[in-house]
């Protein structure tokens, strides 16, 4: 039987996970590298509805947030995948998309879906940890941390990484951030503004051996742009406008998922038992697969900066 690999995106309520999902699934083109991404039956099937009702939300002059895109998220919901190679299962994966409201939770509750939610995240080697870019930048300190949360993310990310025999990768992935990306100056400063804020969970990946990070800045949606934080009201309120010369037209999120499964491939061969690698060796089938593995690590956008062990990421060439 193939082996399964677990993956969590992490973040709080309103960062915008949801909008992600469905776009970086959507955007994923499948390369000619002898590797395919299948989702199941139902996987398939919300995040397609999700994409077509964020695509008819951006067809309005007018942007309104766009509220909940998928079903069932109010605990965790795994979603599954398989990764084939020439064809066959090589790799089964189980994506949990988990309820933002899980990360304010106290880190000692005993409620059932939070208990839950740290089971699953021990069980998970990448992490897909999204970052709300508007409030990153141009959020005070204590909206920063009310929204983004990085101080509650380290405290759980201290006990996950202190297993040192399994590897783990961290994708920081900057959402609604179309504002800073416009040239190098501006994502400059949202890249300042990440390593300024984020510092503590930086420095725990500079201590450790067995994990990697890759800061991904994407356009969730490419026509709607940040303009101002509102704070006229009690709770302060995030201004975005539409930009009607611009189309809906996401941009990089395909990459976290490239990240990713390159990652869990590279894990997924490394822990090969003794019985698989003597086929592969009789079969002559190593060459092919790691060819195919450098191949699409190769698609991968090598801008993004690395924190962190990078040769964790890195696909031999043998």
């Amino acid at each position: 039987m193939p082996n399964q690999t677990m993956m969590m995106m992490i973040g709080p309520d309103g960062v915008g996970k949801t909008t992600l999902l469905a776009t970086m699934y959507h955007q994923f083109d499948q390369q000619q590298s002898g590797f395919e991404l299948a989702a199941s039956k139902d996987t398939d099937a919300d995040l397609k509805e999700a994409y077509l009702k964020l695509s008819k939300i951006l067809t309005q002059p007018t942007f309104t947030p766009t509220g909940p895109l998928l079903r069932g998220t109010a605990g965790i919901v795994e979603r599954k995948f398989e990764i084939l190679f020439q064809g066959k299962t090589e790799l089964n994966l189980v994506f949990y998309d988990i309820a933002g409201g899980l990360i304010h939770a106290n880190m000692d509750s005993n409620h059932h879906d939070f208990k839950e939610f740290k089971n699953k995240l021990e069980e998970s080697i990448v992490l897909i940890i999204v970052i709300d870019g508007s409030i990153l930048v141009e959020g005070d300190e204590l909206l920063f941390n009310q929204r983004n949360n990085p101080q509650q993310i380290y405290k759980l990310l201290v006990p996950l990484l202190q297993n040192e025999k399994q590897d783990h990768l961290l994708l920081f992935v900057i959402t609604k951030c179309e504002a800073w990306l416009k040239n190098a100056k501006r994502k400059n400063l949202l890249e300042t503004a990440f390593e300024k804020r984020y510092k503590v969970i930086l420095n725990l990946l500079a201590q450790k051996n067995n994990v990697a990070g890759v800061l991904i800045p994407v356009k969730t949606l490419g026509c709607v742009e940040f303009t101002h934080i509102d704070s006229r009201s009690k709770n302060k309120k995030l201004i975005f406008v539409r930009k009607p010369n611009l189309k809906f037209q996401p941009q990089n999120t395909d990459q976290a998922l490239r990240y990713a499964l390159a990652f869990a491939l590279l894990q997924h061969d490394k822990h090969r038992n003794k019985w698989n690698r003597l086929m592969r060796w009789i079969r002559d089938e190593n060459v092919v697969f790691q060819q195919a593995l450098s191949d699409f690590a190769d698609a991968r956008n090598r801008s993004f900066k690395i924190y962190g062990n990078a040769s964790l990421i890195e696909v031999s060439k043998e």
